[in-house]
């Protein structure tokens, strides 16, 4: 299948910053100077749980299971176009039910929720992590994947009211020392179903580690064991068997995916060398990260180390957290985001695929002003998106230290709470951005113990807002009110034919005078989290798009010209006129 010809906006081998490495170029005029400003939300837009995770920082957090924290999934319960929240909860010690239920907000609009987990039938109380939004069924809404310490827990959507089905599916269910993190969906064998890969952790004995004690982190200081030491615990792929039981059953082995256990937090689904088939990348805490490439026929080989996003620059392991993919530097093709542990700095691997197809990326966090920003930071979440709408896409982390012991050990620089971060990307040719901290608004003002996060439009103004989780706190809801707005897209893709599914893994490219832009509908991605799978362009000064593609995943273009922007489109195979489902300013 022919992809989108993203190898045309490969950089030249004779750019060279002043480091002698390729420069990360882009051709264009420099937009005019803008920034976002988030405006905190959460218990006054009706978030009020209290995420549980085991005892409180307070108390003394004694096990890694109670440190990991929780993820969010946005979904569209009732099929009214507005976004609801859903988020995993852990459990309080000797929790049974009641505050450790799975919370489920729905959104009223004018920037309210209100909570309604138990009229859905999601108020589940396991020890929660991931929560994957996705239509598992094909019939056109979402249903939920919830990964657990024990068995998962998969809810079937029937018209708003949902039925735990996992039972069906023992390869997804797994068993009551598992412990499954991040999951991410796409159609990998083409059948038009949607496939799985679940991420697994440790085993997380209590026996064991209440025989290790409390084990050395840095100098003298004291914390929770894991996962060095602990037994990893190998991921999943699942095959979707389709109408009419819709089960998922284990294909790892024979999709070529059974790769050594490697503490596995985050898969994230993308066409890394615009082939048209989907690659997979897999963030590892504490081992090296994984890179899936395709070869069309739904058969992998893993490629991370060959293709430079295995390691950090040094070839050392890190502990890979969450994952962002996007197209950061105008080439079509993606670059990857990972978040990493305190002293280890965040990883940006810049896409160097060539029209060769050959897959490599240049880890450039240093040269683009990110790892001197997060090297003394722990981050979780991350998103690469334009949040200010200016036409160049920014970069988020949230980010707190995992044991709340190290605020009692040098070095004093590392702190359990910590503010989270926003790299504004700097308009022009180079690839760079600034940390703008808290002029970024007033909810990065705050240090707390944020995990996940995800980057939705839930106020539908055309801009993306961040949800963060915070370990025994509310969760943190920053509304994006971005001075001086450049135009946005915002494109809700979906296949022919009723019901009207999610076309998981279609492209896009939009096009204005020298400027191009590329986003991708994806399923589960940041930490443990799925996010806002409409695709979302900031557009800046350009008001209509010259050309805009939408490839699909069985190979079917739709190609438009002279494009409005500030819009919400739906687009459906088949269809050359796409429907507008919002203006600006309505």
């Amino acid at each position: 299948m022919d992809g989108l010809g993203a190898s045309a906006g490969h950089v030249p081998e004779a750019a060279v910053d002043a480091g002698g490495a390729p420069a990360d170029k882009l051709s264009s005029t420099t937009a005019p100077e803008r920034g976002p400003w988030f405006l905190p939300g959460g218990p006054e837009a009706g978030l009020t749980h209290r995420n549980l995770s085991g005892p409180t920082a307070a108390e003394g957090k004694r096990y890694l299971l109670d440190t990991v924290g929780q993820g969010i999934a946005v979904l569209d319960l009732e099929g009214d176009g507005d976004l609801d929240l859903y988020f995993a909860q852990g459990r309080g010690p000797g929790a049974d039910g009641g505050d450790s239920a799975n919370r489920l907000y729905r959104n009223l609009g004018g920037r309210r929720f209100e909570e309604c987990a138990e009229e859905f039938g999601l108020a589940d109380a396991g020890y929660g992590f991931g929560v994957l939004a996705f239509d598992h069924d094909g019939d056109g809404d979402d249903d939920l994947l919830v990964t657990n310490h024990g068995p998962n827990r998969l809810y079937r959507n029937d018209g708003g009211r949902f039925t735990e089905v996992a039972a069906a599916s023992p390869d997804l269910a797994g068993g009551a020392d598992d412990w499954s993190t991040g999951a991410a969906a796409a159609d990998v064998d083409g059948d038009g179903d949607l496939d799985l890969y679940v991420c697994n952790y440790v085993l997380h004995d209590v026996a064991e580690l209440d025989a290790k004690g409390l084990c050395r982190y840095m100098s003298d200081c004291r914390v929770p064991c894991g996962p060095h030491g602990l037994t990893p615990q190998a991921d999943v792929f699942l095959l979707n068997s389709g109408a009419p039981d819709f089960r998922f059953t284990d294909a790892t082995a024979a999709s070529g995916l059974a790769g050594d256990a490697s503490y596995g937090f985050q898969p994230v689904f993308t066409d890394v060398d615009d082939d048209g088939d989907i690659d997979l990348y897999v963030s590892n805490d504490s081992r090296p990260n994984a890179l899936y490439l395709n070869d069309g026929s739904g058969r992998f080989s893993e490629e991370g180390l060959v293709a430079g996003v295995a390691t950090g620059n040094s070839g050392q392991s890190e502990a890979g957290m969450g994952v962002a993919v996007g197209d950061l530097d105008g080439d079509l093709l993606p670059e990857i985001s990972v978040t990493n542990f305190s002293t280890q700095a965040n990883s940006l691997y810049v896409n160097r695929t060539g029209p060769d197809k050959m897959v490599w990326f240049e880890e450039r966090s240093r040269p683009t002003g990110i790892a001197e920003a997060t090297f003394f930071k722990l981050s979780w979440g991350t998103a690469i998106a334009d949040f200010d709408d200016d036409g160049w896409p920014d970069v988020f982390s949230s980010n707190s230290h995992i044991y709340p012991q190290v605020d009692d050990c040098p070095p004093a620089e590392i702190e359990y709470r910590q503010r989270n971060q926003f790299f504004r990307r700097v308009p022009g040719e180079t690839l760079r951005f600034d940390e703008v901290g808290a002029s970024a608004g007033p909810a990065f003002a705050g240090e707390s113990s944020h995990r996940a996060s995800i980057a939705a439009d839930l106020d539908e103004d055309g801009d993306l807002d961040l949800v963060v989780t915070r370990l025994d706190e509310t969760p943190l809801l920053a509304w994006n009110d971005s001075r001086g707005g450049g135009h946005w897209l915002k494109l809700s893709v979906r296949h022919a034919g009723e019901p009207a599914r999610l076309a998981v893994g279609a492209r896009v490219v939009a096009e204005a005078g020298e400027r191009r832009w590329t986003g991708e509908v994806r399923v589960g991605s940041s930490f443990l989290s799925t996010e806002d799978p409409r695709v979302h362009l900031g557009l800046g000064e350009h008001a209509t798009l010259d050309h805009l593609t939408v490839l699909f995943p069985d190979g079917e273009r739709v190609e438009m010209h002279d494009v409005a922007a500030d819009r919400h489109l739906l687009i459906r195979a088949g269809q050359d006129e796409p429907v507008v489902l919002m203006r600006g300013g309505e």
